[in-house]
């Protein structure tokens, strides 16, 4: 339960950052290569959502039902103690 709950965490991450990280991107080639990447987080993401809270994919959604998106500092602060 605690791996399948800091892998659900760590993805939820991971696509966050990506989603906080995008308007800093300049080069058009770069943003669409982390769109690709941050897809299939994404994905991942809601498997490992599904696999631990059966029939919820995701949840993670905001108002807007777009995923969450985190500054790099948040996602620091949160993925620090497991550095």
């Amino acid at each position: 339960s605690s791996i399948i709950d800091t892998a659900m965490a760590f993805e939820d991450l991971g696509v966050a950052a990506y989603n906080g990280a995008g308007k800093f991107l300049k080069n058009p080639d770069y943003l669409v290569l982390a769109g690709k990447i941050v897809s299939v987080e994404a994905r991942h993401a809601a498997y490992i959502r599904d696999l631990h809270i059966k029939n919820n994919f995701s949840n993670t959604a905001d108002l807007n039902g777009l995923d969450l998106a985190k500054s790099p500092g948040e996602v620091l602060s949160i993925a620090n103690p497991f550095i």
